[in-house]
């Protein structure tokens, strides 16, 4: 078995214009962080799994095609332990959360929320510090 990859953030969103938009904030900003972004939740979902991607901090999206963030979440808390998970979500994800059972029974999972629209660069403080810890 190869060794897992190693990264300080992994963000994972089906839409790739926004791990666009995460990848090229942190890479400007913190230029010494290893950042991988996945778009294919499910790809990802077998990747942890596998034990074949570790990351210190995660920032994930909650609606996906086929996994959604809190099985995400699930399978990092099962496989990695208690590492930073941040939810990211829209407004309109947000009352989905709230009132959707199956997104409700996992936010437990979650370390922070991040709206994708207002608290990005302080969550991204939040991150820095996560990410400073672990190395």
């Amino acid at each position: 078995m190869a060794a897992a990859a190693d990264f300080d953030i992994i963000i994972i969103d089906d839409e790739p214009s926004i791990t666009e938009i995460f990848e090229q904030y942190i890479m400007i900003k913190y230029k010494h962080w290893r950042v991988c972004t996945y778009n294919n939740s499910t790809e990802l979902f077998e990747a942890i799994s596998r034990r074949e991607v570790y990351s210190n901090v995660w920032i994930i999206d909650i609606m996906m095609p086929h996994k959604n963030g809190v099985d995400i979440a699930a399978a990092i808390r099962q496989y990695h332990g208690e590492k930073p998970v941040v939810l990211a979500f829209t407004a309109l994800e947000r009352r989905v959360i709230e009132t959707d059972p199956k997104y409700a029974w996992g936010v437990k999972h979650f370390n922070r929320f991040l709206s994708k629209r207002d608290e990005f660069s302080s969550i991204l403080s939040l991150v820095d510090i996560w990410v400073e810890q672990a190395r």
